[in-house]
């Protein structure tokens, strides 16, 4: 059992570790609910995206722990942000769209529910911003119905808040 002693400590410390942060990262979450027009529903989507960032996070570094050389760990370690650092921000991917998703949702000025204009191609489109979810976010204009625009595009255009939502219900 003495050869395992080590492996074994750094596995529960990890395992405090993961669940601290997952803690942590919750209470800011349901903070930035509170403070924003987001629906319960994109609460719970990002929950299931930070946990299955967190359960990936946890599950290599315990392989790591436990099967990889302690030398090789540093190799490992960056391939792997390296590959998730291409799939995360790679142009109109599935990836890049969730994580555009996260980005609307902690870092950015916009809420749903705000009446917004965003430059597109050239084009000026204006509209109420009435859903964002992993991939898209949807915009209802006067004219033209419902405008569906992935995350990592919507992103990419310029926009600007015509008026801010005052709406409570979320």
């Amino acid at each position: 059992m003495d050869p395992y002693k080590i492996q074994i400590t750094e596995s529960l410390i990890v395992t405090v570790i993961l669940l601290i942060s997952k803690f942590t990262l919750r209470y800011f979450v349901n903070l930035k609910i509170l403070n924003s027009y987001f629906k319960n529903t994109v609460k719970k989507d990002v929950l299931k995206i930070i946990n299955l960032l967190l359960f990936v996070t946890f599950s290599i570094i315990l392989v790591a722990i436990w099967s990889v050389k302690q030398e090789n760990i540093l190799v490992v370690a960056s391939s792997l942000f390296t590959v998730l650092g291409v799939a995360l921000f790679a142009e109109m991917s599935i990836l890049s769209n969730v994580t555009a998703c996260l980005i609307l949702f902690f870092q950015h000025p916009i809420k749903v529910g705000d009446t917004i204009g965003i430059t597109h191609e050239g084009k000026d489109i204006e509209g109420e911003l009435i859903e964002i979810t992993y991939f898209f976010a949807f915009i209802k204009t006067p004219n033209s119905g419902t405008l569906t625009i992935p995350n990592a595009l919507f992103l990419k255009s310029s926009f600007r808040i015509l008026e801010k939502s005052s709406k409570s219900e979320y």
